[in-house]
């Protein structure tokens, strides 16, 4: 799916009103169906799926509103480090604990590889 406007997203958001996002099983079930020709079933799934692209489009879309606006701010000479820019997630509602913790097992499996 390409970058949506705001407003297209707004109004995704109208059209899918409070359909549940789709669980993990539900999407490859889905391809699934849709693969071996069973489009109808496929087509059952295609709100809570949809949803689950609104929620990360959305998502992405703050993501890079704050990068952006610290990476500006840096520009015209704020001085936002890490720990800001992991408040501001925070603050905007992105939570990357597990993100977090993935990278901190990744280094240290590195630094013990390089002992």
């Amino acid at each position: 799916m390409g970058r949506m406007s705001p407003e297209q997203l707004a109004e995704l958001a109208d059209e899918l009103g409070r359909t549940n996002t789709a669980a993990p099983e539900l999407v490859l079930a889905a391809a699934r169906w849709y693969r071996t020709g069973h489009q109808q079933d496929a087509a059952r799934a295609v709100g809570p799926i949809a949803r689950n692209l609104l929620d990360a489009e959305t998502e992405l879309t703050t993501l890079r509103t704050v990068i952006a606006r610290l990476i500006v701010g840096n520009d015209r000479g704020d001085d936002h480090s890490l720990s800001d820019l992991r408040h501001e997630l925070r603050r905007a509602g992105i939570d990357l604990t597990h993100e977090y913790a993935a990278a901190d097992d990744l280094a240290r499996a590195t630094e013990s590889e390089a002992l």
